[in-house]
């Protein structure tokens, strides 16, 4: 009888810890850069196991991560064949990776919304972002080129990019993951996702 009531007691302060754990919140972001959309996560929601040799972000606070069609994005100016390949045609991915010791120290982003999540919103999103990295057969992500500013960097994305899923529909897929309300084909243009993103958190830069 002991024994029962123990294990129902064990259980019980389990119970209440995970829920008390899943309770602690911390902020996601979603940034603007012109046209363009990412969203910007705590650093240790990723784990460092995945970079390869050269690529350590342990040591910044958050990384501000975009994806879109692995030949457009990488190109420094506005490629208009690029461009029509990734509506017309369904092409490699790539993703931006920029980190960042301060949300403030964002790179020519016009808006930044903070958003609260609790751990099991920030697992999903984890899982999320994981899922659309294209990983080596030691498991470290692909780098690719440089990014676009400094510090920054492309790595090899896992699908491909076909429209309408452009970069601002991909980052209302990755909030629709961490459970918020969102259709994501709706939001093309990336003032409607910031608009949406600030009705749930809070604008924290501005222009």
């Amino acid at each position: 009888m002991m024994n029962k009531f123990l294990l129902t007691v064990f259980i019980s302060i389990f119970t209440s810890t995970l829920a008390i754990a899943n309770q602690e919140t911390q902020n996601i972001y979603v940034a603007n850069i012109s046209w363009h959309t990412a969203i910007i996560v705590p650093a240790s929601i990723l784990p460092d196991s995945i970079w390869p040799a050269g690529h350590d972000y342990s040591q910044f606070n958050y990384l501000e991560i975009g994806w879109g069609d692995r030949e457009f994005y990488q190109d420094e100016g506005f490629n208009p064949i690029c461009a029509i390949k990734a509506l017309f045609i369904s092409t490699p991915t790539a993703l931006h990776l920029f980190p960042l010791e301060s949300i403030e120290k964002t790179y020519f982003n016009h808006y930044v919304v903070a958003l609260e999540v609790n751990k099991n919103q920030v697992d999903q999103l984890a899982r999320f972002l994981l899922g659309h990295f294209q990983f080596n057969q030691d498991r470290k992500v692909i780098p690719l080129n440089n990014g676009l500013y400094y510090n920054s960097q492309f790595f090899a994305g896992s699908g491909q990019y076909h429209f309408p899923i452009n970069s601002n529909v991909w980052v209302a897929q990755a909030l629709k993951e961490a459970g918020f309300n969102i259709c994501p084909p709706r939001y093309q243009a990336t003032e409607w996702l910031i608009r949406k993103a600030a009705k749930w958190g809070e604008v924290v830069v501005r222009p």
